[in-house]
């Protein structure tokens, strides 16, 4: 879209939601801190499997390193399950079902209306682009927030210019 295209909308319904989380989950959880973090606890819980065989017949130790075992795959889940469930929570707030998101790609800024409101942004403020099946992300500068915007508002076009100018 060039600086005198008109805006695009799209009309957000739960699908729209579930498909824009999954994307911000899949991105948030392939971040390099966060896969350090999930190989350090699967590291954990394979070391804890090769002690608890080859531990034997004490009983004490057994049921340690079992529940140690079950802690670890219990935070691995919860974590993954916490951040969709904060994802989608933030995605659903900004734009719930039946509202109206427009987003109009400039040559130097972008421009998004949402129920939250309406900004203007300049793409200098934002790290980097990331651009799924249903959501584009777009990281701030500074700061580990994310703007997220349905992929259905952006043209190939648009995601190329934003690509080019962040």
């Amino acid at each position: 879209m060039t600086a005198d295209s008109p805006a695009r909308t799209a009309v957000v319904d739960a699908e729209m939601i579930r498909a824009m989380t999954t994307d911000a989950v899949i991105y948030t959880l392939t971040r390099p801190l966060a896969v350090i973090a999930y190989a350090a606890l699967i590291a954990a819980f394979v070391v804890n499997a090769i002690v608890l065989g080859m531990v034997g017949g004490d009983q004490e130790q057994t049921t340690t390193l079992t529940w140690t075992m079950l802690a670890i795959a219990a935070l691995i889940v919860a974590s993954i399950l916490f951040t969709r469930a904060s994802t989608r929570r933030a995605i659903s707030t900004t734009m719930p079902p039946g509202s109206v998101v427009r987003v109009e790609v400039g040559e130097e800024s972008l421009k998004a209306v949402s129920k939250a409101g309406a900004s203007e942004i300049r793409y200098a403020t934002f790290r980097s682009v990331h651009v799924g099946r249903h959501a584009a992300l777009l990281r701030l500068r500074g700061t580990s927030v994310v703007t997220v915007l349905p992929r259905a508002v952006l043209s190939d076009e648009d995601v190329a210019l934003l690509k080019s100018r962040i």
